[in-house]
């Protein structure tokens, strides 16, 4: 065997050990995106309503959500969703 094809073998046995590592990485991160897809998809359902223009309190079936962490938790996942949530509009709640 010269020293190119031994140059050859060796970068071969590289690249297939690199693409083993890839392809064991990207198992993981598809394992990791499965998982979250349930999150996802319940945060896109959240009902986020901000009561505040509308002049009237929410009932006990409303839980308190800081604005700022509402705020960063949709841009967080209209980033890694590809979701608009800025789209939707905010409608006020129907009261009893």
């Amino acid at each position: 065997m010269t020293a190119h094809e031994d140059d050859h073998a060796a970068e071969l046995e590289r690249l297939r050990r690199e693409n083993n590592l890839l392809r064991q990485q990207v198992h993981r991160l598809k394992r990791e995106a499965a998982s979250m897809r349930p999150v996802v998809a319940e945060v896109k359902r959240l009902k986020i309503w901000d009561f505040t223009p509308y002049a009237t309190t929410p009932d006990d079936s409303w839980l308190a959500l800081d604005r700022v962490s509402a705020m960063d938790l949709m841009r967080a996942l209209a980033g890694t969703d590809h979701w608009q949530p800025w789209q939707s509009r905010i409608e006020p709640r129907l009261q009893p």
